[in-house]
């Protein structure tokens, strides 16, 4: 599970880098930076993955990308309801989206709300008025 878990962060920070390095120009300093950061990343991940992830981006789209209230962040389609079972059950697996064929990548986890202040007295309806019925 651990490998899975460090498989999906690195895909993240890959994705993260490639979308940083089409806003820069290539011959500046950030860009050959980010290039050889990209390059560690791409070290770490497994060649059937790097292949799929560089077949998407080859074709000027991304390679992956997070998942938002059931819809997949490339395509913006929602999910399979089976498929967000899956990954409901199993938070560390690497998923593709069925339609676009993007690496899913699990959401951010949300920060624990606090609950909203309870007043000091709970309001009190005023008792509802009858409708009278006019008498002809």
């Amino acid at each position: 599970m651990k490998q899975i878990a460090n498989l999906i962060e690195d895909l993240g920070q890959l994705n993260e880098l490639d979308t940083t390095k089409r806003r820069l120009e290539a011959k500046s300093s950030e860009f050959k930076r980010l290039t050889l950061e990209a390059t560690g990343v791409r070290e770490r991940l497994p060649t059937a993955i790097l292949h799929h992830y560089d077949l998407r981006i080859s074709r000027g789209k991304r390679g992956a990308a997070k998942m938002s209230n059931g819809t997949c962040g490339g395509c913006h389609l929602s999910l399979p309801s089976g498929q967000l079972s899956e990954l409901r059950r199993d938070d560390e697996s690497l998923q593709v989206c069925g339609n676009c064929s993007i690496f899913l990548l699990p959401e951010d986890p949300k920060p624990q709300e606090a609950p909203p202040p309870a007043a000091a007295e709970p309001a009190t309806k005023p008792p509802r008025k009858r409708k009278v019925k006019a008498v002809t």
